[in-house]
């Protein structure tokens, strides 16, 4: 009944319906370079005046056929395993002729690690044609650039191949936790210290379902750690389209796509072992199709020490492991999915380390620790510091495409995604005293609704839709004493402690209206508008899930007590203790504090809506070239949670939108037989980011944690390069160059908190031109790939690839704001080589040899100008002044030189 009212409706809005215009059909017949037909090839038919797609299979014969507008020209692109793509532009002349497909048998590696060829209502990996029809700046990662990450890399790692990516973080392995910054704005955290840009403000989707906290803004990157469950990523520079825009997207968007249900049967296992005792076993398996049902399941575990073992022989070790699932029905008038993932990782996080000497004594010994003399890669032993982190999501989705005429389509998707971080330090010889403790456990229940209407006209395609999303995300954490009687694990507050466990209940929804303005088929004019909306309401229940002892008085800002502490009516407080009475006998109702509750107020509500415009173009002046621009305008809301931040340390009355304005222009080339580079596809794009009224919230290595706020100006350039001048042979080139500033950067408090330059508030500074802290001058990273054979039969084939990171500014926490001082560039040289062992039909049996940073370069992926706090405990007599008083660097080394071996089979 549902789906006759929206047919009706939609008919009655849309009188001008494309149903009205000539058709033909289109015909065709794939088959291999013998002239034998080829079954279940998944064939693509492309509208160049809609941007519309078809997707059907070959039948036994190899034969396939479409309806489409006659007058619209096409695009016929064909995938099956195991071959070469095919794509081929058909004029609206040539339609009504038969399409003759010759699929050209693969000769990479990459390309023989079968994966099954993607059911066409799944979600395949965008062809180089999806890329030039995006009127926006997409970089494409398939299964030949993710694997230059490594074996054991998780989805950070993945993203480095990116222009514009710098990735940060500790470990290894897909198994700890990274930043990553693209083109400057950043996502996750990995536990250095900040002093980027508004965290979180990069959107991450796995299949299409957001995964980023919708409270925090931040995606814990060790929620994706096996690299072979991922069939690609897709990265939008920008915040795009409003049909494809979540909450956080004002830098750009990540999508990570899983493997994803076939037409074949198939089946890939990989074991890897490296060092460090560093093992994975992956899988894959699809069940093809099956009474209509297609089914894919894979997952891994990883587990390995560090590259940063403790002089006690402690190696830092982590684990991970990661399952997912997805089932796909198609029928005639759409298809129906269903799939569920769950992820956890943990691992133990070695310490920055000094990198000059400070008379840093390591305990029990006399040995300096610093990378200049206890060694670059060098930790403290177990028994002084051991902090354990880990991350846990579990993700269950459903999504329904319906087709309700040929001109009209409807989707929906609905999903439930819990998240939770665990992390626990013991016994910090940093940080003695009524803190010496951590027990971290914050975690988030999250629903959503998506919901998609199209509807294709002669000269326009609108697309209106929107989603609604609720999340409950709990802040729980606790520093305490267990010497004074707190406890973690038992989640009791001692004296001294700092501790929070506040609830944010945030509800988000979004409405867009687009309209693709397709006048002819080579112009696209797409205005969209969007409106946000966010709420947030926020409870104080630490004194309902703690158990404070007797005599612990927190400070708080909650109604109920005052801001010194005791206010006559605390349950905790022991009427007994002797300064419940002042000298004179009289009662004192304001004893001084001796703990600290970071949550700080009992409930706050607060909100905000905007409108979000935008407008893109692409134009098609002839076949191989895409012109491209735009403008668009998005916001998102101050990033809660953490030991600071908005509605525990500022005011809910400073709720202020974030807001993006970015600007792009860019061209896009593609060839499928240009002279000496073959199928090549390059493109090149100027950008231009206006990031104002952040809230940039901090917290140091000893745990002070600040707000500050800034307005600032990214711009610069983004390049890509593929090409296969030969079926054996692949070259890559990514590049970005980017200078950016903050145009105005306060310390002290957010913009809204502080005033302005010329009448600043009190405990505010106001600086200008500031750069942005760890945004690299440049990231270049370059590869190429060559298959050697003998009689069409693959021997060996070495893969050389490099990665170069510009140069960058630090964080400075002897100043507490971001500093003109820059840590190096570095670069690594990478390869490995693959040797296929056995071949029987339709399987084969792999041996792959990766080395990672081969020539062993000593290199920091982050360096910060510490104030000297965190290691003031191991200051000796004879330590610099500078020791417990900085100014001094600590770092994050990078890897050394790791081999990896894997073997793999598939068939």
């Amino acid at each position: 009944m549902l789906r006759k009212w929206i047919i009706s409706a939609s008919v009655a809005l849309f009188g001008c319906s494309m149903s009205f215009a000539a058709t033909v059909q289109v015909q065709g017949k794939v088959a291999d370079a013998s002239g034998a037909v080829i079954p279940n090839a998944v064939v693509t038919l492309t509208d160049l005046t809609t941007s519309k797609p078809q997707h059907v299979t070959t039948g036994a014969d190899g034969r396939f056929s479409f309806i489409v507008i006659a007058t619209d020209p096409q695009i016929v692109s064909v995938q099956k395993s195991g071959f070469d793509s095919f794509s081929q532009k058909l004029t609206a002349a040539a339609l009504a002729s038969p399409v003759k497909v010759t699929l050209k048998v693969a000769s990479l590696a990459s390309s023989v690690v079968v994966r099954g060829t993607v059911d066409p209502e799944a979600k395949p990996v965008p062809s180089r044609e999806d890329v030039m029809l995006t009127p926006d700046t997409l970089r494409v990662l398939d299964r030949k650039q993710l694997d230059a990450a490594g074996p054991m890399a998780g989805g950070a790692q993945m993203i480095q191949s990116t222009p514009g990516a710098n990735v940060i973080g500790y470990g290894e392995t897909g198994a700890t936790k990274f930043t990553v910054l693209l083109n400057g704005i950043q996502q996750g955290w990995a536990g250095e210290n900040t002093g980027f840009t508004a965290p979180g403000s990069l959107g991450v989707t796995f299949d299409g379902i957001p995964v980023a906290d919708l409270s925090t803004g931040l995606w814990q990157s060790a929620t994706m750690p096996q690299n072979l469950v991922m069939q690609n990523l897709a990265v939008t520079y920008g915040p795009g389209q409003p049909m494809n825009r979540w909450y956080n997207d004002i830098g750009g968007s990540i999508e990570f796509t899983p493997i994803q249900p076939t037409v074949d049967r198939h089946l890939s296992v990989q074991v890897t072992d490296g060092p460090y005792g560093q093992q994975d076993f992956a899988f894959v398996g699809n069940t093809g199709r099956f009474h209509g049902w297609s089914t894919v399941l894979g997952g891994g575990l990883g587990r390995g020490d560090d590259y940063r073992p403790g002089p006690d022989g402690f190696g830092n070790p982590a684990k991970d492991g990661s399952v997912y699932g997805k089932t796909l029905r198609d029928f005639s008038a759409g298809s129906l999915a269903f799939s569920a993932f769950y992820a956890k990782s943990g691992g133990y996080r070695a310490q920055v380390i000094p990198t000059t000497d400070q008379g840093l004594l390591e305990p029990g010994t006399n040995i300096s620790y610093s990378q200049a003399t206890s060694g670059f890669y060098s930790s403290l032993p177990y028994a002084n510091y051991n902090k354990y982190d880990t991350n846990e999501m579990f993700l269950t989705y459903a999504r329904q495409n319906f087709f309700l005429t040929p001109t009209m389509t409807l989707q929906n998707s609905t999903w439930f995604n819990y998240i939770r971080r665990f992390h626990r330090r013991n016994e910090d010889t940093l940080n003695q005293g009524s803190q010496v403790n951590e027990w971290n456990n914050p975690h988030t229940d999250m629903l959503g609704d998506q919901l998609d209407y199209s509807v294709v006209l002669p000269y326009n395609t609108i697309h209106f839709g929107g989603y609604y999303l609720q999340e409950r995300y709990n802040t729980r954490n606790l520093f305490y004493d267990p010497a004074s009687g707190g406890s973690g694990k038992y989640e009791i507050v001692s004296a001294g402690a700092k501790f929070r466990d506040g609830i944010f209940r945030e509800d988000n929804a979004a409405f867009y209206v687009q309209d693709d303005i397709h006048p002819v088929a080579r112009i696209h004019i797409i205005p969209g508008l969007r409106v946000v909306a966010f709420n947030t309401d926020y409870s104080n229940v630490a004194y309902r899930d703690f158990t404070i002892l007797k005599g612990v008085i927190p400070s708080t800002r909650c109604s109920m007590y005052s801001d010194t502490g005791y206010a006559g009516t605390d349950p905790f407080y022991d009427i007994f203790s002797p300064d419940r009475f002042n000298p004179d006998g009289s009662p004192n109702n304001k004893p001084t504090t001796n703990a600290k509750d970071q949550g700080s107020m009992c409930g706050e509500h607060a909100g905000s809506s905007a409108l979000e415009p935008s407008i893109d173009a692409s134009v098609t002046p002839v076949d191989w070239l895409t012109i491209y621009g735009g403008y668009d305008t998005s916001y998102r809301a101050p990033a809660l949670g953490g030991g600071g931040g908005m509605f525990q340390a500022v005011s809910p009355k400073y709720y202020i939108l974030a807001e993006g304005k970015y600007a792009q222009v860019g061209t896009k080339v593609h060839f499928t037989h240009a002279p000496g580079l073959g199928n090549f596809i390059a493109g090149v794009d100027y950008f231009h980011l206006n990031y104002n009224n952040q809230e940039l919230d901090y917290e140091t290595a000893t745990g002070v944690t600040g707000t500050d706020g800034g307005n600032s100006l990214y711009k610069g350039v983004d390049l890509f390069f593929d090409a296969d001048p030969q079926s054996n042979l692949h070259f890559f080139l990514n590049f970005a160059g980017e200078t950016a500033n903050f145009t105005n950067y306060v310390l002290g408090g957010t913009l809204a908190q502080c005033g302005t330059p010329s009448n600043p508030a009190s405990g505010c500074t106001f600086y200008n031109n500031l750069p942005v802290s760890y945004v690299p001058n440049y990231t270049l990273n370059t590869g190429l790939y060559y298959g050697i054979q003998h009689h069409h039969n693959e021997l060996l084939e070495p893969r050389l690839w490099i990665e170069s990171t510009g140069s960058q500014h630090m964080w400075n926490n002897y100043t507490g704001g971001p500093d003109k001082q820059t840590q190096p560039a570095f670069t690594t040289v990478n390869m490995s080589v693959i040797a296929p062992l056995k071949f029987f039909e339709k399987q084969s049996v792999n041996l792959q040899v990766d080395m990672m940073n081969l020539a062993n370069s000593q290199y920091n992926e982050n360096e910060y100008i510490s104030s000297g706090g965190y290691f003031s405990a191991l200051c000796g007599a004879n330590s610099p002044s500078t020791c417990s008083g900085g100014p001094y660097i600590n770092a994050y080394p990078g890897a050394p030189r790791s081999i990896y071996g894997s073997l793999s089979y598939q068939f």
